[in-house]
C-alpha cells in the first residue's frame, strides 16, 4: 500500500460499523494494555453505540472499499484519530492528521487540542512528530458499558 492508495472522505451513516470496528481494533492495539479493566467494558458494541453520534464532523480513509481509519472533531479540538493496528506506520495516520487540521483552519481556528491517553507513548511521539506539544496532563473518566471509569491523559496543542 502506498500513501496514494487511501481516499479520505467525509464519514457517512453507511460507515458506522466499518468505524466501530476500526475504533474497536484500534483503542484495544494502544490503550488496553493501559486500562486492561476498562477493556473489559469497551467492546465492539460499546464503540458501536458511540461512533455514530458526530458522523457530520468526521472522515474516513479508506483503501479500495475497506475502511482502514478515521477521525473526528468538535469545535477546536480532535476528538478521534483511529487506525487499523494492520496499517500503522503506512501513513494513513499522518494522512487523516494533516486533512482534519485543514479542516479545522477552514474553520477558522487557529490553535487546536487533542487529548492522548497517558501512557500511549507511540500515539505521542506521533502527535509530537507532527509539531504538537504537551501542554498538561489531566484526570478524566473513560466510558464503558460498566459506566465511567477513572483515567489520564495528555493534553496536546498545535498552532495552525
Amino acid at each position: 500500500m502506498s500513501v496514494h492508495d487511501v481516499n479520505i472522505r467525509k464519514a457517512e451513516t453507511a460507515d458506522v460499523p466499518a468505524l466501530a470496528h476500526v475504533w474497536n481494533d484500534s483503542w484495544h492495539a494502544g490503550h488496553a494494555h493501559l486500562q486492561p479493566e476498562a477493556a473489559r467494558y469497551r467492546d465492539l458494541p460499546y464503540f458501536e453505540a458511540r461512533v455514530g453520534s458526530n458522523i457530520g464532523r468526521m472522515i474516513v480513509a479508506e483503501e479500495g472499499e475497506d475502511v482502514v481509519g478515521f477521525s473526528g472533531w468538535e469545535g477546536d479540538g480532535i476528538g478521534q484519530l483511529f487506525v487499523l493496528p494492520s496499517h500503522f506506520g503506512k501513513q494513513v495516520a499522518p494522512r487523516l492528521l494533516a486533512t482534519v487540521e485543514a479542516i479545522l483552519k477552514s474553520e477558522g481556528y487557529e490553535h487546536i487540542w487533542l487529548h492522548c491517553a497517558e501512557g500511549n507513548d507511540r500515539a505521542r511521539r506521533f502527535y509530537e512528530k507532527h509539531g504538537w506539544s504537551v501542554t498538561r496532563t489531566f484526570d478524566y473518566e473513560i466510558g464503558t458499558h460498566k459506566g465511567p471509569m477513572p483515567d489520564r491523559a495528555w493534553h496536546l496543542e498545535k498552532d495552525i
